[in-house]
């Protein structure tokens, strides 16, 4: 491609740039954002192929520069990390001719590039290459979040015992730091491992949804309301350790008249910290929260129509299946959802796990109010039509705990140098010890390693979001690769 081409392409893209797009219909703007979008990704797989050969012939020297980072950043104005990341992945990028004729053809994105990269580095180039076509298919399908969560539990069953070491050095790099500023806001800063943060992203996600149509905070403000609010019932409910005989509990010293005014006033906690007197107030009032327990018994997925409401025992059966909103396009988390039957209660569908599906709030409303209808085409698979009848395609309800297994069991890459061993400690029913490497079929009979059997996923299947590689999630959090 000559300059002058690429000259008349960003000529083009720029003048788009500058439409007025306020005055476009809805459809033009959602046909135009998705071709831009892929406009972008094509452009960013052909920079990082010029990108490799810049670096590998050290171009940068002939123009004086010290190094590839230097003169990038220099002339087109970007950080050296970035630079950085784009070079390894572009570098990287050359063991995996499949994946990177993907990404060139638009199957994948770059973020999803990055994160294969990354792993092989974790994993061994070999494993990598001998999953290339599941890899690309997994990438096609999920977003990178996912396809990194993927990727752990494909290194899990590759070889645990190094996957297990790999995350014990990240829990021993736990840390947390609790700061007050000059003002007295306090600033929470720190890693958890993955356990813990898994944990903490569980509770915390529970308390953070929008309260309501109404509710203006961010999602930022809704995880700290969160976070003071889980600490809150620890304390109400007694759920912490005593200290010094006492329950543990929150200590304000004010007087008086600050309890009484309406303004004005302040207290001191037991740090010394100082608080205004509203917030006294609002501590002296606070009522204590109840505590709801929940009991242990194991209850029936499928319970016809004894009951018009799902069990918490079919919610965790479809939060497995359908991984939040089903609804075409929608993002948003199962802890988001409410369980709607697709058939009607009162035209005598039943509680069951089958015909019933996850939607959020907003898509709920939409079904039930606007003429949308949902269609099931086998359990867990479903298709919309909208107002006019048209036909909607869901997406595929995205499955990490799936797509590891699809990823071990679809393609056997070249065996290691020197002696196997069983690296994942699974044994058939036959008493025959089968050795799992890279992405090899680990044997219909054994109970896998990320907590599946036969293909079906167990209950207890967990997503951590903490990621020590740096790539972020919409909601700001890690995700590891």
């Amino acid at each position: 491609m000559s300059s002058s081409v690429l000259d008349e392409l960003t000529a083009a893209v720029r003048e788009i740039a500058a439409q007025a797009v306020g005055e476009f219909a809805d459809a033009r703007v959602t046909d135009e954002l998705v071709a831009l979008r892929r406009l972008a990704d094509a452009a960013e797989a052909a920079y990082l192929t010029r990108l490799r050969v810049f670096d590998t012939r050290r171009i940068s020297e002939t123009r004086s520069a010290l190094s590839t980072r230097s003169w990038i950043r220099h002339e087109l104005h970007v950080t050296p990390a970035e630079t950085s990341r784009a070079t390894k992945t572009a570098h990287g990028l050359s063991d995996f001719p499949v994946i990177e004729a993907a990404l060139i053809r638009g199957e994948i994105r770059i973020p999803h590039a990055e994160a294969i990269v990354r792993a092989a580095k974790l994993l061994g180039t070999d494993v990598i290459a001998g999953c290339q076509d599941a890899l690309v298919a997994a990438a096609s399908k999920d977003d990178p979040t996912r396809l990194r969560a993927a990727l752990r539990g494909l290194g899990a069953a590759v070889d645990d015992t190094k996957a297990a070491k790999r995350a014990e050095k990240r829990d021993q790099g736990r840390w947390l730091d609790l700061s007050s500023t000059f003002d007295g806001a306090v600033v929470l800063d720190g890693v958890l491992g993955e356990e813990g943060g898994a944990i903490v992203n569980t509770a915390i996600d529970a308390l953070a949804t929008p309260s309501g149509p109404d509710d203006q905070r961010t999602p930022s403000q809704r995880r700290a309301d969160a976070l003071v609010e889980l600490c809150r019932r620890a304390l109400a409910n007694g759920d912490v350790p005593s200290q010094g005989g006492e329950a543990t509990h929150l200590v304000v010293v004010t007087d008086l008249q600050t309890i009484e005014a309406r303004t004005g006033g302040f207290g001191e906690l037991a740090n010394g910290s100082i608080l205004r007197g509203d917030a006294v107030r609002r501590l002296a009032c606070d009522a204590r929260i109840s505590r709801i327990i929940t009991g242990p018994d194991s209850q029936p997925l499928d319970v016809g129509r004894s009951r018009r409401t799902a069990t918490p025992a079919q919610r965790k059966a479809l939060r497995l299946r359908d991984r939040g909103c089903v609804f075409p396009g929608c993002d948003r988390p199962p802890e988001w959802t409410e369980v709607h039957h697709l058939i009607p209660w009162a035209q005598g569908g039943s509680t069951d796990v089958d015909e019933m599906a996850l939607l959020c709030r907003k898509h709920h409303t939409v079904v039930h109010e606007r003429g949308w209808s949902i269609q099931i085409l086998e359990p867990g698979q479903f298709r919309f039509l909208n107002p006019d009848g048209v036909l909607i395609p869901a997406d595929p309800a995205p499955s990490t705990t799936h797509t590891v297994v699809n990823l071990i069991n679809t393609t056997q890459p070249p065996p290691r140098a020197g002696p196997t061993t069983n690296t994942t400690g699974t044994t058939n029913t036959t008493g025959t010890t089968n050795t799992t490497t890279g992405c090899g079929n680990s044997g219909p009979d054994q109970d896998r390693k990320d907590g599946t059997a036969g293909g079906h996923a167990a209950s207890g299947t967990a997503e951590a979001h903490h990621d020590p590689t740096g790539s972020e999630d919409s909601a700001g959090r890690h995700n590891a690769a």
